[in-house]
């Protein structure tokens, strides 16, 4: 039988919080009285994450655990549990304890009031100001680049109804910005403040580098704006550029000579050049991006399942075996989307 809820939480060395993490969600799923399964995404752990993982599936069938060969990142790991989810509610959680799963009953309170999404919006950050600000920051990117306002866009907490999961799997990108995708999709969304809890174990994933990575790809994934910046840009220059030459040409015809010197023309020329420079790298990204999606690379590669309902999985997934070894049926490369496992 198809579960009520499915809950999604993609994993990355987090030995010391995943005991803890199912222990809590275990007891606020048993006080919900709803049928429910976990589904665990193993995304390339190199700790002791998936020897726990398997215990935990070996003495409670809820459990099931997606091994991926490596580490594919958040989105990715994210899109493999969709995948394999069968509940009619999906629910994504982070594996590091920051968003309690005592907080899930308010998600599916809000979306019986017949939202299609309904994101946590984390009231009080338990985090320092260094990742705060950078996060603010993003939450305003984001909400230009997709025209949906959102208070707290990096929250995982987050509950789905399956239809909108099913949407999902029709975008065929190569890099899958879940948040984006959602507000493009046009469905509705709620927001409900959770609370948020500081990271007792372990280490935080994102840095600097990864939330700079992050946000290259969602405008150029998602907006042509940054091409229409740098156009305008140049525009205005050309603009001071032809004024700046007809204000010297008239100085040298009233007063018979023109300011002069080095440095004012190197600083120009190294402004045109910067800018320049700028262009061509948002042209190159747009093309790599081009380039990515024409190769048809799978966005994930499960190397194994784990315990629950391990028929086929869904998705463009390729189900490998713990050598490595396609098993049968599985085709390396395989990009199409077959439906979602109790969906169709």
């Amino acid at each position: 039988m198809e579960p009520a809820i499915s809950v999604v939480i993609p994993l990355w060395n987090e030995e010391r919080n995943v005991t803890p993490l199912y222990e809590r969600l275990s007891s606020v799923m048993q006080r919900l009285d709803r049928s429910y399964e976990v589904i665990f995404v193993d995304d390339g752990s190199r700790d002791g994450t998936l020897p726990l993982l398997r215990k935990m599936s070996a003495d409670d069938s809820r459990v099931k655990v997606v091994r991926l060969v490596r580490n594919f990142g958040q989105h990715p790991a994210v899109t493999a549990g969709f995948h394999q989810a069968r509940g009619r509610v999906i629910v994504t959680l982070d594996g590091d304890l920051q968003n309690p799963p005592e907080e899930i009953p308010k998600l599916l309170d809000k979306l019986e009031e017949g939202y299609d999404v309904v994101a946590g919006c984390r009231t009080y950050r338990d985090d320092p100001l260094s990742r705060r600000v950078p996060s603010a920051i993003v939450n305003w990117l984001i909400g230009r680049m997709t025209g949906v306002k959102l208070r707290d866009y990096g929250c995982m907490l987050r509950a789905y109804r399956c239809e909108v999961i099913e949407l999902l799997d029709q975008c065929g990108e190569a890099n899958k910005f879940i948040t984006a995708l959602v507000s493009w999709l046009g469905v509705s969304i709620a927001e409900v403040d959770v609370f948020h809890e500081a990271r007792s174990a372990g280490k935080s994933k994102y840095n600097y580098l990864k939330l700079l990575r992050m946000n290259f790809d969602l405008i150029t994934g998602f907006s042509i704006l940054p091409i229409q910046f740098v156009s305008l840009v140049g525009f205005l220059l050309a603009v001071v550029g032809f004024a700046a030459g007809f204000f010297l040409l008239a100085w040298r015809l009233v007063y018979g000579s023109g300011p002069t010197g080095l440095t004012s023309f190197l600083a120009v020329l190294f402004v045109l050049f910067g800018i320049q420079l700028m262009a061509l790298g948002l042209i190159g990204e747009y093309v790599a991006r081009t380039f990515i999606g024409v190769q048809g690379r799978p966005y994930y590669l499960v190397k194994e399942i784990i315990g629950g309902n391990t028929g086929p999985s869904g998705g463009h997934a390729d189900s490998l075996e713990a050598d490595g070894r396609p098993q049968p049926g599985a085709t390396a490369g395989e990009s199409s989307l077959p439906s979602r496992p109790g969906h169709g």
